[in-house]
């Protein structure tokens, strides 16, 4: 068993207020639900069955502490996205589960630039101040091989909110630096992904921040902070709090060649699901974004390939042809294919928009169809 820096790996106590009510209800064996919203790692890559990524592991320690209470498990996690993608899919993947707890780990998609502390923030408030009270709770991984994470934007908004947070780069990055660790490969063999391993470690790291959390409930001495049941005022810009995925499911565009895509979603993260396709040059699909569509961003979601040959697309807002956006589907990685995001333009007048998608070169007919999976939209 790989031992963690217990002084490190807890990286913001936060406010205890929503926590302690938690276990509260956990400890009447009133029915709880707890969610995890994140990436690949919370999708449970490279662990060898579902039950041994961490996820699950945290679930079965709040069953071990609370066998009377009915406690749901839903695991949220879909392999290489941002927490651009979690505030835009958090209203149908974790809050439509109506959760108490959950907990949000964003921390090696997303970069530590100010897009995605705006991003993350958004997320976050999207969860706090939902119409039920939910407990939130962070995890910040990080890349075992370099060290790399976004943890300096993340916790600070975790610190601002009173989110209880623990950090893996504090729980081992200094036995990897120090050869305490000698092989990274022991947790992770692709330098990020945690093998069964690595996963029973993280678990761990999160489940000691939840043991100590109750040990204070138990024996009394936690007590709520200035934050935990009042909206305060954002830090950054903040237009992800109210981001909005439109697909098939729930909007109908104008098609011009383009087809709705009717394969049927198996779970979560089957994620390439429920947009339109773009088969030919030529094909166009519009999207007249108004009434409750209103909005100050907008953002094309699509399914980035490693099949070959990939189709190309121009992207107009408004008809502003001299400023259209081209999007090249091909991806130059070889592990699969992305769920990419490409903003257009954020923090504009709130307004209505015409946004138009183009196949322009489909590589002589034999391209792969173009998936535009969703649009995002926020106020």
């Amino acid at each position: 068993m790989v031992a963690f820096n217990e002084k490190k790996a807890i990286a913001n106590k936060g406010d205890t207020y929503r926590i302690s009510k938690l276990y509260k209800k956990l400890e009447e064996g009133e029915e709880t639900t707890i969610c995890f919203l994140g990436g690949s790692i919370t999708q449970g890559s490279l662990s060898s069955t579902p039950q041994t990524c961490y996820a699950y592991r945290v679930y079965e320690w709040f069953k071990n502490n609370f066998p009377n209470g009915k406690i749901n498990y839903v695991n949220a996690g879909v392999g290489g996205t941002t927490s651009v993608f979690g505030a835009a899919r958090a209203d149908r993947d974790v809050l439509s589960y109506e959760p108490d707890l959950v907990l949000v780990e964003f921390s090696v998609n997303d970069e530590c630039n100010d897009y995605f502390m705006e991003s993350y923030e958004g997320l976050i408030r999207k969860l706090l101040y939902y119409k039920k009270e939910i407990a939130v709770a962070a995890i910040f991984n990080f890349y075992y091989e370099n060290g790399k994470t976004a943890e300096r934007l993340h916790s600070k908004i975790a610190r601002y909110y009173g989110i209880p947070a623990v950090s893996m780069q504090g729980a081992v990055y200094e036995d990897i630096l120090s050869g305490k660790i000698e092989d990274i490969s022991i947790l992770s063999p692709d330098g990020l992904h945690p093998n069964d391993t690595g996963h029973d470690l993280l678990g761990r790291v999160v489940c000691f921040m939840f043991e100590k959390l109750l040990m204070e409930y138990r024996s009394g001495s936690s007590t709520p902070g200035d934050k935990a049941d009042k909206k305060i005022k954002p830090l950054t810009g903040n237009c992800f709090e109210s981001a909005k995925r439109l697909d098939n499911r729930d909007f109908v565009p104008q098609l011009e060649g383009f087809k709705k895509d009717e394969a049927l979603q198996e779970c979560v993260s089957d994620c390439f699901k429920n947009g339109w396709l773009g088969c030919k040059k030529g094909d166009r699909i519009i999207f007249d974004l108004n009434g409750e569509n209103r909005c100050s961003s907008i953002a094309v979601q699509y399914d980035k390939t490693i099949k070959r040959p990939a189709p190309v697309v121009s992207v107009t807002v408004d008809g502003d042809t001299d400023n259209n956006v081209i999007i090249d589907s091909a991806f130059e990685e070889t592990w699969g294919d992305l769920l990419d995001i490409k903003q257009l333009f954020l923090h504009k007048e709130i307004k209505e928009h015409k946004l138009e998608i183009e196949v322009i070169d489909d590589k002589e007919g034999k391209a792969v169809p173009f998936n535009l999976v969703s649009v995002i939209i926020t106020k």
